[in-house]
């Protein structure tokens, strides 16, 4: 079998609502993404994902799409079953796995993980392995901007079923810097949506790598651990990505666990993690560190020394949170997993896929990832070639 061709689909996605997802400054989703489709000579096509939210991968649809054209190019005529040979030959393009290509590489890899389990008749995650579990719990992102905002949100997923709340307190000290008005008030929040569900509803709380310094974190923390202990609590990056010793700081200084989310780009990253003892848990986003065959890898790093693994979604179809359901099948650890991106949006090209009900997110065992596109819907949802050539 052979890779006859690497065929990319840029559509445009609408949000539910303006204004829902806040993303610390008043930005809304790109709503762009890429759909990739690896046709072979043996009939079999495979479909992956390249989100393109330039605020977080920083990478333009333009490049992802550029990125993914000399990739395509690249593997023409490859074994489309030897995922090794086609990491190798990406890294011929663009260098040894560098950031800036990673939500492209993770596209080609997603197809050729689809693609292998449609040639096997298995699903992705007996292609990585098996799985742990083919239902998992669910958690959500909380934007809101107000203290009363957040508590109200946070009874209402935990009523939808939602056993795991991630607070963003990062809004005023990202965009306003940090003093004792915005740190109060970001504390605030947090309070509010810690007093507002059961102590079995777990809470990351996430600024975005917006508080700044180690002994600000933990003194925010001790105050609001001072009054009543929260063992549902936990605190996510709140230091900028590189600083994995002020992280291992407060992870001493600390009685809750540590999360690193955008520290988290490679198994390489992974390795500094651990040797730093810098965190409890990760978040891991396939995009990010170019692909499944890259996250298994920080997976077995995580699973060997004992550090808990959350699975995040990104602005995707239903495709791309799909696959991160059959990622987070291989995992051992249940952390609640977000696989909602697709829902802030208000449709999808894509058929099938995981189902969600009550807070919880399933797949079955279909081979692949068990998605099709809608043909109708694409062709809706494509942006126009006039478009791109005007798009930096």
């Amino acid at each position: 079998m052979r890779i006859t061709s690497v065929e990319t689909f840029p559509i445009r996605m609408k949000p539910v609502k303006p204004g829902f997802r806040d993303h610390q400054s008043s930005h809304l989703p790109s709503g762009g993404t890429v759909i990739v489709r690896i046709n072979t000579d043996a009939g079999i096509h495979g479909l992956g994902e390249a989100a393109t939210e330039p605020a977080y991968y920083n990478q333009t649809l333009r490049a992802v799409l550029d990125w993914l054209k000399a990739y395509g190019m690249a593997l023409e005529g490859s074994n489309p079953l030897d995922i090794i040979n086609a990491h190798n030959i990406m890294n011929a393009i663009s260098g040894e796995s560098p950031p800036g290509c990673h939500p492209a590489r993770a596209g080609i890899d997603l197809a050729l993980h689809d693609l292998i389990g449609k040639a096997h008749d298995c699903p992705v995650y007996e292609v990585l392995g098996g799985a742990h579990r083919t239902e998992f719990p669910m958690l959500t992102n909380l934007y809101e901007l107000t203290p009363q905002e957040k508590a109200a949100a946070a009874v209402e997923f935990v009523k939808k079923g939602f056993s795991g709340l991630k607070i963003k307190v990062g809004h005023r000290t990202s965009n306003e810097g940090i003093n004792t008005e915005t740190l109060n008030w970001e504390k605030e929040k947090l309070i509010a949506a810690l007093d507002a569900v059961p102590e079995e509803v777990a809470i990351d709380a996430d600024p975005n790598q917006s508080w700044g310094n180690s002994k600000i974190t933990v003194k925010i923390i001790e105050e609001i651990l001072r009054e009543k202990f929260r063992s549902n609590l936990s605190i996510e990056q709140p230091l900028h990505h590189l600083d994995l010793e002020g992280h291992r700081y407060i992870r001493q200084a600390l009685k809750i666990p540590v999360i690193l989310d955008e520290s988290v780009v490679s198994p390489q990253a992974v390795l500094q993690i651990v040797r730093q003892n810098a965190a409890d848990r990760i978040v891991l986003k396939f995009s990010r560190v170019g692909g499944l065959w890259p996250a298994m890898k920080i997976v077995a790093i995580c699973e060997a020394t004992w550090i808990g693994i959350s699975v995040d979604t990104m602005p995707f179809t239903k495709l791309g949170d799909t696959a991160n359901c059959h990622l987070a099948a291989a995992i051992r650890d249940t952390y609640p997993i977000d696989v909602e991106g697709h829902l802030w949006f208000e449709d999808t090209p894509i058929r099938g896929g995981l189902e969600i009900r009550d807070g919880r997110a399933t797949i079955g065992s279909q081979p692949g990832f068990g998605v099709e596109i809608d043909e109708k819907k694409l062709a809706a949802m494509a942006i126009p070639p006039s478009e791109l050539a005007a798009t930096p």
